[in-house]
């Protein structure tokens, strides 16, 4: 934000998760909490790596859209609702009144994430509701 470049080197380049290797685990806790210490944070959409950066950063960070059949989206990136991540697959059904529901709908404070519509986070601030 200084204009100053700062370059960040990535660890690893493991490409996919290997479970029970804690080598492997460190380079991604590396990873992950060199990009909570940015000032602004870029990520693409559904990174998990950059959901845990930004509520561990406080950051409320950028979310770069995927692509859909090579077209960039317009708007090709949007700012996220808050720096918390968000959760994939929130429940969707009530098992006592055996109905489906939407549960970005249930409560004040909770909407569907930016990058995922069946996703929902937590937004802290009334005046992006």
């Amino acid at each position: 934000m200084t204009g100053e470049i700062i370059g960040v080197f990535q660890p690893s380049h493991e490409e996919y998760q290997q479970f029970g290797n804690n080598m492997h685990n460190m380079k991604a806790w590396a990873e992950i909490y060199l990009l909570s210490l940015s000032d602004v944070l870029v990520t693409s959409a559904w990174s998990t790596f950059g959901y845990v950066a930004q509520g561990l950063g406080g950051l409320k960070p950028w979310i770069l859209y995927k692509t859909d059949d090579k077209t960039i989206p317009n708007p090709p990136c949007r700012r996220d609702l808050s720096m918390e991540p968000c959760f994939h697959f929130p429940p969707t059904y009530d098992c006592q009144a055996k109905v489906k529901f939407d549960a970005g709908s249930l409560f004040p404070y909770l909407r569907h994430c930016e990058d995922l519509n069946w996703g929902v986070k937590l937004v802290t601030d009334r005046k992006e509701l």
